[in-house]
Formats: structure tokens, sequence, C-alpha cells
């Protein structure tokens, strides 16, 4: 090729305007190993385009020139919205240029030193990039220099640009492009297959790589690979695993560390197969959905340097074993040990269960002894603040966190008696002064409580439905909320002002509650709360007129739990003249004798349906029970025994609670049913109607 007359001079934006007759050049605007980009105005047209020239050093070789018009013809064959677009390619002697749409947005290189991007525009920067790869890839062309350098910032999105090492797929002249030896790409974002500089091994999959490396570098500001030189970039790109990004920036989810640790696996077969598995796992990522890339495990490093070195790992392996043969051997000759402080341990826990259980017991008891001192008091304020004193104390010396169910109850109570006493205002207050606004799991749940004793219901609603949001896998918060419903509908249904429609969707609601939280219990297997659930739905249930359902469930909640009175109470409320006898198998109901002495003297004896039942406060129920006698002379009691006092205690308060609870409503309490009411209105109706 013959000299050409522009070698030497250097190019500028008055001299590009004497060759090239269809553009008025501005200014130079960057400037790389394969072209000089200036900023134009193309004539006639008069659009903003950029312009890069060949130097004229660079024309002289042949190699050089096609490598330049590559660039053009590979980015002419693309039309897609993430690439920037090619609009005129032209030569005039030995000036070869070609222009293409200005983009005026930095580079993302220059975006870096401001510092690192968010996690959303990474994702972003991803799907913009990927898909414009997967694009090319489908029109067969290969970029292999994806950084972040050749990503800029057009507005909202993302564009790729300088496919000057760009390959078609289908061409096999890449030995004639480079020199032997040559490394095609930037060191810090090549793949071990660009290194090794095996030009067949070149695919898509390197281009994912190089992504995978860019959008690294852009979320910890830094690229995954770092060395003083070119070769030892290269060599720890060869030899070391990427340092985890989680372990670098903690708000890093850890689906997006998995995809990027996919593109950077040095087995280009691990890698993903194309730019659009990667885009569409990124599109997952944003969408907040599964992708297919999986979390990296603690054991994977392990498992890729096996991969690199098989002999070495075979020999770590065999070490391994005899290691592990040799502490068996001594692990085995201290087992008797082990099985004795296990034994210990499990004689431990057995005595804090029963510990446990008898503190239920006793809090149960007080709490019932305040409540029916309270009833029984009306017009003697000294008997109710004494009442109200009993449960103060409680609140003092009970240990919440432990016993939850109770702490909420207790505080039910304590909010009922200031209510009843005009003082609500100064009990939150109080409340208020203690907890403060936490939003911890038990704070919420007696706030709620709180409020539903001090009948704030639309309030106590609220804070149910806020537990459920932050611990959506808690059934008590769903059926709180199902029992505040409850209470909602009975105020509007004996309102003279009320709106039975109106009521009517609070019970349903209230039944759906109880569906989600009868769900979380059985997936919990707490076979006790979900029959909890399933008497506060049969009790909406009947509400709602569907008794035949509300029998299901109550009958359902007695097989989980026999002892359930409020249960019993309800079903006899279905159906007036049900044997008591279907229920509970005759020989499970024992009379207890008066004399606490002789606790062994109880003998069990049927009890006919029609059998008049002495009338018994829960109180003196509570008095009968042999446990109760023994209780106070020592701790060394029976567990059997004090579980079962445990239960009979939880079914008497449940009791007693639904009497409570349904005092002003219609629908009959659990337990409440007696003879005296034979004449009362069928099941499913109140008594206004």
């Amino acid at each position: 090729m013959n000299e050409s007359p522009l070698l030497g001079v250097e190019l500028t934006a008055e001299l590009l305007n004497e060759r090239l007759e269809s553009y008025r050049v501005v200014r130079e605007v960057g400037r790389g190993a394969m072209g000089i980009v200036f900023e134009a105005h193309q004539r006639g047209l008069e659009r903003r385009v950029a312009v890069k020239v060949l130097p004229p050093n660079l024309s002289m070789r042949d190699r050089t020139v096609r490598r330049f018009l590559r660039e053009a013809g590979a980015m002419g064959r693309l039309a897609h919205t993430n690439i920037v677009d090619v609009y005129q390619v032209g030569s005039h002697g030995s000036l070869h240029y070609f222009a293409m749409r200005f983009v005026d947005g930095p580079p993302l290189d220059l975006v870096l030193k401001a510092g690192v991007l968010g996690i959303g525009d990474v994702v972003q920067v991803g799907i913009d990039v990927a898909s414009a790869l997967a694009h090319a890839h489908s029109r067969g062309v290969l970029h292999r220099d994806v950084k972040p350098s050749n990503l800029l910032r057009d507005g909202e999105r993302v564009v790729l640009t300088d496919f000057g090492l760009a390959k078609p797929m289908d061409s096999d002249d890449e030995d004639a492009m480079t020199e032997s030896g040559d490394l095609v790409g930037t060191p810090l974002y090549m793949s071990p297959e660009q290194i090794s500089g095996d030009s067949h091994g070149i695919d898509a999959r390197s281009d994912v790589w190089g992504l995978g490396a860019t959008l690294y570098e852009l979320l910890i500001g830094r690229p995954p690979f770092s060395g003083g030189s070119a070769q030892a970039i290269l060599n720890a790109i060869l030899h070391r695993d990427p340092v985890l990004l989680r372990r670098q920036r903690a708000d890093v989810p850890q689906d997006l560390e998995a995809v990027l640790l996919k593109c950077l696996e040095k087995d280009r077969n691990r890698r993903y197969s194309g730019a659009a598995g990667l885009h569409a796992d990124l599109l997952a990522i944003q969408a907040g959905q599964s992708v297919s890339a999986r979390p990296p495990r603690f054991f994977d490093p392990a498992l890729r340097w096996s991969r690199r070195h098989p002999y070495q790992a075979a020999g770590v392996l065999i070490a391994t074993l005899a290691f592990g043969a040799f502490v068996w051997k001594l692990q085995s000759s201290d087992q008797k040990r082990k099985d004795a402080v296990k034994e210990q341990q499990v004689a431990v826990s057995a005595r804090k269960v029963a510990v446990s259980l008898q503190t239920m017991a006793i809090i149960n008891m007080e709490l019932l002894a305040a409540t029916d001192q309270w009833s029984n008091a009306e017009g003697n304020n000294g008997l109710r603040l004494h009442a109200l004193e009993r449960v103060l104390n409680l609140q003092m010396v009970m240990p919440f966190d432990q016993y939850p169910e109770i702490a909420a109850q207790i505080m039910r109570v304590y909010a009922r008696f200031s209510r009843e006493l005009g003082n609500s205002e100064q009990a939150m207050a109080d409340f208020n002064r203690l907890y403060g606004e936490g939003t911890s799991r038990m704070v919420l749940a007696m706030r709620g409580a709180m409020l539903e004793g001090l009948e704030k219901l639309p309030e106590a609603l609220a804070v149910h439905q806020q537990r459920a949001s932050l611990y959506p896998k808690s059934p008590e918060s769903w059926l709180d909320g199902a029992r505040v419903l409850y209470m909602i509908a009975l105020r509007e249904n004996s309102s003279s002002s009320g709106d039975p429609i109106s009521a009517k969707r609070q019970f349903t609601r209230a039944v759906l509650l109880c569906d989600q939280a009868l769900d979380r219990a059985v997936r919990a297997l707490d076979a006790n709360l979900a029959a909890t659930v399933m008497i506060e739905r049969a009790r909406c249930l009947i509400a709602l007129n569907q008794v035949d359902k509300a029998e299901l469930d109550l009958r359902q909640a007695l097989e989980n739990d026999p002892a359930r009175a409020d249960a019993r109470g309800l079903l006899e409320a279905c159906k007036p003249k049900l044997d008591f006898e279907e229920l509970v198998p005759p020989e499970t109901i024992a009379v207890v004798p008066a004399d606490a002495a002789q606790p062994d003297a109880a003998i069990a004896k049927p009890v006919a349906s029609n059998q008049q039942k002495p009338a018994t406060s829960p109180l003196k129920a509570l008095a009968d029970l042999p446990l109760i006698g023994r209780m106070n002379q020592s701790l060394e009691i029976d567990k059997k025994d004090l579980a079962d006092a445990g239960k009979n205690l939880t079914s008497i308060y449940r009791g007693l609670r639904d009497v409570l609870r349904t005092a002003a409503s219609g629908v009959p309490a659990a337990g409440a049913a007696s003879d005296a009411s034979k004449d009362a209105a069928p099941a499913g109706t109140n008594g206004n109607q």
C-alpha cells in the first residue's frame, strides 16, 4: 500500500471538515486503540452523529483496516435499542471512517468514579446489555470486549458500543486478523478461553463472562480479578476464584450473587450457554422470582479446585479418610460418657417442663380467682381494686416471653378491669410507657389484647393485621384478628343503629381469617391451637346460621382435645337435644368427691345426659381438683397429673372467658348450656330475634 499523505498528521476537527464533506465535525469526544471518535452533524439531515475515524498510522496495515471495517459491518448487521446504530461507512483516500448515532451519556467507567451503583440499577444494566448481546449472538456476532467503558448511559437505558474486536461466529479468518499469540480483549474482563488463545473455543459464553465481570465491578467498585501486572491478572483469572459478593456488600441479593458467579465459572460449560439465559435470570431477579443459577455453597471452592487438580484432590481425599477413621475410633471410646451426659440433659429438660406446667397452673388459677372476685364485687370498689391488684401482680412477676398466650389474656383482663373502673386512658398510657411502640411479636400481641379489653376494637384489629404482615407464619395473629372481627360483628348486631349486612360481612371475614390461622396451625403441628381455631370458626359459622359446618368443626376440635368445654357448649347450642354421651365416652366422666384429702377415692361413673348437674363455679371446680390440694406441699409431683390439671384449668378458664365474651350476645357461650335452656332460641339465632 502506498504511503498515506496523512501519515504523521494529527487528526483534528478542522482537518476532518476539509476531508468529510457530508459532516460538520464539532469536537473530539473519545480516543481508543482502534479509532478516534468525533461529535459531528450530518449535513442535509442535520442530525447529531458520532464519527469514528481510523488514525492514519493504523491505516497502513491491511489487517487493521479490515478489522476496522469489520467493526462497522458487525454493527450494521444489528438493530437493537441497546446497541448504537451505524448510519454510514466510508473512506476518503486513506481516511477510513463510519458514522453512528451519538450517545450523549457518559460511559459506565466514568460513572463508577462517583461510587458503586445501586442493586436495582445494576440489574437493569445487566438486563439491557444481556438483551443487546442476545440480539448480537442471534445475528452471528460476538462482541469479545464487554467492559464498563464500552457501555454508555443513554437516558434511562444503557447501550453497547465499540465492536472493534467483534467477530462473526461463522468466520474462520481469525488467524488473518490477529498476530500469532495476540490476546483478544481487555485483560481485566477476558474469559479463560480468550487468555488461552484458542480462537475456536471463544463463543457467546465469552461475552457472558465479560458481562458478569462488568456487573461485578459495578456492584463492588473493582473487577473480580486484579493484580499488579497484566500477567498477574491473567494468572488470577485462570487459577483463582472471585471473592463472594455478599462478603463485600451485604445488600447484594443471594440470587444476584449466584447469577454473577455462574457467569464467572472458569469451565465455560458451567456458564450460561448464551446471553439469553442470563437475560431471563436477571428479569426474574427484577420481578422477585426464582432463578436457574444455584446459590454458592461453602464447599464450592473445594470442588472447583478438585476439578482443576484431580490428582492432588485424590491424595487429599485419602488423607481425609484416614484421619476420619482415626477420629471415629477416638469418638467410639467416649460414647458411653456422652450417653450419660445426654440422659442427664433429658432429666433436666423434664424437670424444666414440670416446673413450667406448674407455673402455668398457678397463673391460671390466680387469673381465674381475680376474674371471679371482680364479677362478684359489683358495687364494692375495694374488692374490685384488690382484684385489679392481683392482675397487676401477675404482670410484674410473670415471664411474658415464656407464656405468650397467658400474657395476652392477662392484658385483656387488666384492660377490661381498667375500662370498667373508668381508667382506660391511664391503663393505655402505662402500657405505652412500659413497652413503647415496639413491633416484636410479644409486644404487638399484648397491645392488641389491651385494645380488645378496652373495647377499642378497630384499633385492636389494626394491630393484629400488623402482626400478620410482620409475622405471616404465626397463626395466633390471624386467630386474634378473627376474634376481634367477631366482636365487631356482635356489636353491629346488638346496636340499634347497626347494619345487619355489615355484621354478616364481618362474620364472613372472621371465617376467612380462621381459615388462614388453621392452615398455619396445621403446618406447625399444633393440635391444641388447631382445635382453638376450629372452635372460633364454628362460633362465626353459627352466627352466619351455617350450623352444619360449625358442628363439623366442633367435633373435629373435640377429637384433637376432648377436654375443651367451650367446644362442647357450642355443640350443645347447635343441637340442644344432642346426648352428651355422643361426645365423650361415659367412662371418661368422673364424679370427684368433695373430700380433697382422699383424691384416690374418685370413682369413674357414667353421667346420664338428662341427669341434673349441680351448679358449681369455676373456682369451686378448680378447688375440687385433686392436684390443687397437693400443689403447695411439694414440687415433686407427677408430670402426668400436672399436665391433666393444666388441661382442666385451661378448659375451665376458656369456659369462663366465653361466658364473659358472649354475655352481651344471644349466641350461647361454651359450657353455658343447661337443663334450664330447653326453651331457648334455636341454634344459630340470638336472643333478640
